[in-house]
């Protein structure tokens, strides 16, 4: 799933879709590049039954391009207060 790189940070929701349409999946803080999310009973239905099995959403974070001179600033800055 698409995770822009201020929601993998700070948190938020994304859209995940899934065989019943699109599912609103929280994104907790600081989440890292490749973390699985299960989200249960959203697969595929079970044969003879009325189940649905488990998909996994796996988070790959977005990287901004085509950055403002105002973006790499903050980018810079924020460079600085970590080293």
């Amino acid at each position: 799933v698409p995770v822009p790189l201020t929601v993998a940070v700070l948190g938020g929701e994304v859209q995940v879709p899934t065989l019943k349409g699109k599912l609103a999946l929280k994104i907790p803080p600081e989440t890292q590049n490749g973390r699985s999310f299960r989200l249960a009973g959203q697969g595929m239905p079970h044969l003879g039954n009325s189940s649905h099995g488990d998909i996994f959403a796996r988070v790959n974070v977005v990287l901004p391009t085509k950055l403002s001179d105002k973006e790499k600033e903050l980018f810079q800055q924020l460079g600085e207060l970590r080293s």
